[in-house]
């Protein structure tokens, strides 16, 4: 409809609607919110649980060096307290016998020698399962008795005219390490060449093992001979020691594996570890024994 001036005039009821319609254009009404998005972590995932294992039962022998007597008895209780189902036997006596009674079948579950010599012999025929483990090393030393009525006083004296040397047979370990002494004293310019024979004419005796050779000396029954410093310790008072010099004496190196045969493999390994581990150790060093390493 058009007024009186020209211009055009809107019904009110179509003007109220434009009005309207222009308010929504320009933002009037409310949008809708928008639902916002959890992020979700996944479930974690329930650890397995690892079975123990069940507690070792069971006997064990151990066939060990004579020198091990006292120390490996104690390690054995030990090893007992912490494992109550096992019982632990064992064969004290010299490494080669042992060595030799392992070859002819004799039911060993661990051997521990005082040399790898016996150890390679039977690793050599597949005796032991696995590597051997060196657990210990010794010293040899020159045993008197208490009253040394020879005077012996270093290890020239072992030489002299009249004494009487006991040994270990040359098979056994000490008594292999007990040559290779003499040998090498004989090498040196304060001894000479003449030593070694001078002091092998003196041999009275070869013993079946090293504690053959203490008791011999204990008893007074011979004047001098090499056993291992741990030996002597054993022997307390019974006995005084002659040091041999570092320069011209053996290291003891002692290993023990697992007889392939044994029955009991869990619990033949399970004692090696302990004697390898740091209670084995403490009770080997107390015993005077050096560390392996």
């Amino acid at each position: 409809m058009q007024n009186r001036t020209g211009m055009w005039r809107l019904p009110l009821a179509a003007m109220l609607a434009l009005v309207t319609a222009v308010a929504v254009a320009c933002g009037g009404a409310t949008a809708p919110k928008a639902t916002p998005t959890v992020a979700t972590t996944p479930a974690a995932a329930t650890p397995t649980a690892t079975p123990t294992p069940p507690p070792l039962t069971g006997k064990i022998s151990v066939f060990a060096a004579s020198s091990l007597t006292e120390v490996f008895k104690t390690i054995a209780a030990d090893f007992q307290k912490a494992n109550p189902g096992v019982t632990v036997e064992f064969n004290f006596a010299a490494s080669s016998a042992l060595a030799t009674q392992i070859e002819q079948a004799a039911p060993a579950d661990v051997f521990a020698s005082a040399d790898t010599a016996n150890m390679t012999k039977l690793t050599d025929k597949s005796l032991i399962d696995g590597a051997p483990v060196t657990f210990a090393k010794n010293l040899p030393v020159i045993v008197v008795p208490a009253d040394n009525k020879a005077g012996i006083a270093t290890p020239k004296d072992l030489s002299k005219s009249g004494v009487k040397l006991v040994l270990a047979a040359p098979e056994v370990p000490i008594g292999n390490y007990a040559r290779q002494i003499i040998d090498k004293l004989a090498a040196t310019p304060d001894y000479g060449a003449t030593y070694k024979d001078a002091a092998l004419k003196n041999l009275v005796s070869n013993e079946q093992n090293v504690r053959a050779v203490l008791t011999k000396i204990e008893l007074g029954e011979a004047d001098a001979g090499i056993v291992y410093k741990t030996d002597a310790l054993v022997s307390k008072e019974k006995v005084k020691t002659v040091v041999i010099p570092d320069a011209t004496n053996v290291i003891a190196v002692y290993p023990l594996g697992v007889v392939k045969a044994t029955k009991n493999k869990d619990a033949a390994a399970a004692f090696i570890k302990f004697v390898a581990g740091a209670q084995g150790q403490a009770a080997l060093k107390a015993a005077g024994f050096d560390a392996a390493s």
